[in-house]
């Protein structure tokens, strides 16, 4: 299960801590949505979400000067509960004491960030919508392939690191070998390597091989999302593979994406097939189906419209 600590998050954004522990930072942060409290500073906290990072803004420093000392320590008593990981006083406002109070009571963890309140919350809720996305790890290959993620499976053994190495030298780029974590960020597909196999490579009978200082530092990228999937399987000439092409998808997290099966055999230039199937994939996304182009020229053929 993908997990962000309230750590991650200080240190990804340089927050500037005004109070602290060790068992306050050591919270994690569980929710992507963020928290601006609006009706909760005039003592309503009906559907108040406690598990929420919560952002002070000017307006919400402005309600607070009207409100007496008793007042904002209670208000703030309950937004600062033990189950809220943090607040974030945005624009580089100065941290009132009662805030730092009420933190202290509940041991709440309290910062500071320059930064405006609205882009801090954009950038806050996209870096959390990324750390906290379901998560999974598959055996396979990732490649960016003509600007579109491909991720390339197939049983092991099948040559699918040979193949990515004919395709990084005909210029594409690789993400992932033998390993593949992939994230469902609001309905797409991201898929990174793990960061300890990150840039390197395994291939039978040659070993490791550094991808950049083989290939060159544009042979590699960090994430890509993932667009397409291409299975290899061995050739077997008694399976009746498709010779026309399918509208065939796979699933990942609940996400589909299109899957195409290309069978691998001896003297056979896979990586060229690899970058023709994901031309005829762009090419369906564009509204271009070679398949349904030649149907429709041998239905032509067929009720006499094409001379032979």
């Amino acid at each position: 299960m993908a997990q962000c600590s309230l750590l991650d998050v200080v240190n990804r954004f340089n927050l500037h801590v005004v109070f602290a522990s060790a068992t306050s930072l050591s919270r994690n942060v569980t929710s992507v949505e963020v928290d601006r409290p609006g009706l909760e500073m005039t003592g309503y906290f009906e559907f108040h979400r406690k598990t929420r990072l919560v952002l002070i803004g000017r307006k919400e420093m402005s309600y607070l000067e009207h409100m007496s000392y008793e007042q904002a320590y209670e208000v703030f008593l309950k937004i600062c509960s033990l189950e809220t990981p943090g607040i974030v006083i945005c624009h580089g406002l100065d941290c009132p004491g009662v805030i730092i109070a009420a933190a202290m009571k509940n041991n709440c963890s309290v910062f500071t960030t320059k930064t405006d309140t609205s882009e801090f919350q954009a950038d806050v809720l996209n870096y959390l919508s990324e750390k906290l996305a379901p998560l999974t790890s598959i055996h396979a290959n990732l490649l960016e392939i003509f600007g579109e993620g491909v991720l390339m499976i197939g049983d092991s053994g099948i040559g699918k690191s040979e193949v990515c190495l004919d395709l990084i030298k005909r210029g594409q780029t690789l993400v992932a070998d033998d390993k593949v974590e992939i994230r469902n960020v609001r309905g797409l597909l991201e898929g990174q390597a793990p960061e300890i196999i990150y840039g390197v490579m395994e291939c039978r009978g040659i070993g490791i091989v550094d991808v950049v200082h083989t290939f060159g530092i544009n042979s590699l990228k960090r994430k890509v999302r993932i667009k397409y999937c291409i299975d290899l399987v061995k050739f077997d000439p008694k399976v009746n593979f498709d010779r026309l092409g399918s509208d065939e998808k796979t699933s990942y997290l609940g996400v589909e994406i299109p899957y195409v099966k290309l069978p691998v055999s001896p003297g056979r230039s896979v990586a060229e097939v690899v970058e023709v199937a994901v031309t005829n994939l762009k090419l369906k996304e564009y509204g271009f189906d070679s398949r349904k182009e030649f149907e429709k020229r041998l239905d032509d053929f067929r009720k006499g419209k094409i001379v032979k």
